[in-house]
């Protein structure tokens, strides 16, 4: 929740207090308002150059939508649904980079909503966590 914002294309973010203790810091980075195509690009750090194995911790909720995550403009994996009937966090992983050290551009766009869901289109990001891979 404490990465950079960079830009947004549409909506609007704030830091959202988790009555759940299952956010890391009871907190989230909640972005709503948004309708597909529109971006929301962080800032991610990376402190020495390696090979890292990429996670993040997302919410999922009923109002939640699907999104496609990118890393410096290429995407990392296929579109995820954050569609769940109650309000929930899990570690999804992301894939496996090659990073340099530095500022990293972490895109997360809107691409749609589950048709079970409450047309919202949600985003919540607890954490990004980069772990060395061999």
């Amino acid at each position: 929740e404490d990465l950079k914002i960079i830009e947004t294309t549409g909506g609007k973010t704030e830091i959202q207090e988790m009555a759940l203790s299952k956010w890391s810091g009871s907190k989230q980075l909640w972005w709503l308002d948004g309708k597909p195509g529109d971006k929301l690009v962080l800032s991610l750090p990376v402190e020495k150059a390696g090979r890292y194995a990429i996670q993040a911790a997302l919410t999922r909720a009923i109002d939640y939508g699907i999104v496609r995550i990118a890393l410096d403009d290429q995407p990392l994996g296929e579109p995820i649904d954050l569609f769940n009937d109650g309000v929930i966090t899990r570690v999804q992983r992301l894939g496996t980079r090659e990073l340099s050290a530095g500022e990293h551009r972490l895109t997360v766009e809107i691409t749609g909503a589950n048709p079970k869901a409450v047309p919202r289109h949600m985003f919540g990001l607890d954490y990004v966590k980069l772990d060395p891979a061999d």
